[in-house]
């Protein structure tokens, strides 16, 4: 969650070290297999097949980075995703950041992977941030084959769900790279523990449901009964899980299209 994730990893080192985030859903065919998704909470077999599905939507974002002043270290970011578009999704800003904030001479890569195309992944150039929010909108180089997501707003108490892939069945944190294709998918049931918290200080627009959710799941969708995308995970405070509201969500897509103003030049003064 909204922590520093990052692990390094020495070049030729075989062990995972970093943090892998939500996956989703497409409503296409199912590229996952139910077996390879570890479900927390009761989950019938159809509901297991239908969240299996559900989670090529929300794709799994990779930050690569080699320093100038240490290249035989890879820095790593992992998170999840949320498919708005074929080709743009929204993730946490935290997620992002170190290449966003890529210092001169250090290089670094951004991909996005479809949870049932890990070994495919897309390259992504970052458009938009809110760091303040923690939000960071991509844009893919290619579409992903997966259904963008709808929105609903949440209410309090209600039944929710939760992708991600924190760790793999041993228990180890997981990359996503080249040498690193595959991961574990975690699926957990929760519930709305207040639609509009307001006991984060200096935090607006955000919801927590009960659980606290293992790292990992930044960026990753919460979703109503219906697989409605009502929130953003971004951080755990508290024994609880908080997430961006759906209505933030949407607010930051649209001002994020919505073309500048172009300045008129009134009497020798610059009015927008």
């Amino acid at each position: 969650m909204q922590k520093s994730w990052k692990r390094m990893l020495r070049v030729g080192m075989s062990g995972v070290l970093a943090i892998a985030m939500l996956a989703g859903s497409t409503g296409l065919a199912a590229a996952q297999a139910v077996q390879t998704i570890h479900f927390t909470g009761y989950f019938d077999k159809q509901l297991r097949a239908q969240m299996a599905v559900t989670a090529d939507s929300f794709p799994v974002v990779n930050v690569r980075l080699v320093k100038q002043d240490e290249p035989d270290m890879v820095y790593y970011d992992v998170g999840t995703s949320i498919l708005i578009s074929k080709d743009e999704v929204l993730t946490n800003y935290h997620v992002v950041q170190s290449f966003a904030e890529l210092s001169d001479g250090d290089e670094g890569t951004l991909t996005v992977a479809s949870p049932g195309s890990l070994g495919k992944p897309v390259k992504a150039k970052i458009i938009k941030t809110d760091p303040v929010t923690d939000m960071a909108l991509l844009k893919l180089d290619k579409e992903i084959d997966a259904q963008p997501v709808t929105f609903a707003n949440a209410r309090d108490n209600q039944v929710v769900y939760t992708i991600g892939f924190p760790k793999n069945p041993a228990g180890d944190l997981v990359i996503l790279d080249e040498d690193f294709p595959s991961t574990f998918n975690t699926i957990a049931k929760s519930r709305v523990f207040s639609s509009k918290a307001l006991d984060v200080p200096g935090k607006k627009g955000i919801g927590s449901i009960v659980k606290s959710m293992a790292q990992g799941n930044s960026g990753g969708p919460v979703l109503d009964q219906n697989n409605r995308v009502i929130g953003m995970m971004t951080f755990v405070y508290g024994g609880r899980t908080y997430y961006i509201t759906s209505k933030t969500l949407q607010t930051f897509i649209k001002e994020s299209t919505t073309p500048a103003k172009k300045q008129v030049a009134v009497a020798g003064k610059v009015s927008n």
